[in-house]
């Protein structure tokens, strides 16, 4: 699924937390609670790296994304693998390859 921007929103507020969580917690001196903080600050950062560096989101209408659910759960694919495939096969149909694709094959 592609992360949008409420998705983005909330990690990033949860990253925030556990920012401010773990420094009140090393400086009161609770160190275990330090080290839950500092565990979730370091999920919060993988997560935003994942979200950051997965392929950009395209908007795409309600009744196309309810379509491709209906299409993956009938296969048993991801929704990233049928929509790739949807994509890939609208662009050999209708000739979208650019330049730079021909060039790569």
């Amino acid at each position: 699924m592609s992360p949008t921007g409420i998705v983005k929103l909330l990690v990033g507020a949860n990253l925030i937390v556990a920012i401010v969580g773990s420094v009140d917690a090393g400086i009161s001196g609770e160190w275990d609670l330090f080290v839950l903080f500092a565990i979730g600050l370091l999920l919060s950062v993988a997560l935003i790296m994942r979200l950051e560096s997965s392929r950009p989101a395209i908007p795409v209408r309600r009744d196309l994304v309810a379509w491709l659910r209906d299409r993956a759960s009938v296969s048993g694919e991801s929704l990233t693998a049928v929509t790739d495939r949807a994509i890939a096969t609208f662009a050999d149909r209708y000739g979208a390859v650019s330049e730079v694709d021909e060039a790569r094959q």
